[in-house]
């Protein structure tokens, strides 16, 4: 694939893209907050895909499209078509990639922001964005990270810290004998980490994170699948990843991209972590003051 220099932030036009259900208490600040974090764009336009809601996020919608740089589309009930649920995503974000391919109002987009738009994108800043277009090399897709312990571990490949898919690791474990917190802690949480801000980008096979930044020719290279060959579900980011890669582009997690701290899916180790730090620190006054 013809390969595309890095456009200046400050000349680009982005395009935020993610998918909504049931969101009327939330879609606001979460726009909000994005939009924000993504200001120094040359211009900021939102296409947001909903289906399947039963409170009064249409009409939510509806109030934020009188905004001209904010469009959605209503893909209505889908859950009796589409009762797996990464399914149903993939079905959404496919319909957002087409608008891309199809729409002639996208042409002249550079870059496409994949976000989730359920709060996990709450501490985003226009510096954590900003600093996606600092790294030195070459890049097709940048990935969020977070402030405490990553936690995206189904939609990361990495050929050392996450090679496969989690949970069917988790239910290999189980299947051969491992209790249900050991196989859970083996496949999901143990690689749940903490990367510092500070650390360089780290190349991956596939990652999100609530928050990927695209080169609108990448993103379109490809396409979402939810469902395996046996029709198990699977992370519907990894597909289109993986699709990526083979035609040799280059996907980073960026350490400096901080979009929140604990999440629903990383909370259960917040426990841990603290009584871990608090011991770490008891033992590290111990010898301070052993040695005074």
């Amino acid at each position: 694939m013809k390969k595309t220099v890095i456009k200046p932030f400050s000349s680009s036009k982005v395009l935020i893209v993610g998918l909504v259900r049931n969101c009327q208490d939330t879609i606001e600040r979460e726009v909000q907050i994005i939009n924000s974090a993504f200001s120094e764009a040359k211009t900021v336009n939102w296409l947001v895909i909903e289906s399947d809601s039963d409170d009064k996020t249409l009409a939510t919608l509806e109030k934020l499209s009188e905004n001209v740089k904010f469009a959605f589309i209503t893909l209505g009930k889908l859950r009796k078509q589409y009762p797996k649920r990464t399914e149903r995503i993939a079905k959404c974000r496919n319909h957002y990639l087409q608008e891309l391919r199809v729409n002639k109002k996208y042409n002249d987009i550079d870059y496409v922001v994949v976000a989730d738009l359920d709060g996990v994108n709450s501490e985003l800043t226009k510096t954590a964005v900003k600093s996606c277009w600092k790294f030195a090399k070459e890049w097709d897709a940048c990935f969020a990270n977070q402030s405490k312990v990553y936690y995206d571990i189904w939609a990361l490949r990495h050929k050392s810290w996450c090679p496969n898919d989690c949970w069917q690791t988790h239910k290999f474990l189980l299947n051969h004998g491992a209790s249900k917190h050991k196989a859970l802690h083996a496949a999901v949480y143990s690689r749940m980490i903490n990367i510092n801000s500070n650390e360089d980008p780290i190349e991956v096979d596939s990652a999100f994170g609530g928050l990927g930044i695209y080169k609108k020719n990448a993103i379109l290279t490809s396409s979402y699948i939810g469902l395996d060959d046996n029709e198990e579900e699977i992370c519907e980011h990894v597909n289109l990843h993986t699709n990526m890669r083979n035609k040799g582009l280059r996907l980073y997690i960026i350490p400096s991209l901080i979009n929140c701290g604990w999440t629903e899916h990383s909370k259960d180790l917040k426990f841990t972590v603290k009584i871990r730090d608090r011991l770490r620190h008891s033992i590290k006054e111990f010898f301070t003051n052993s040695s005074s």
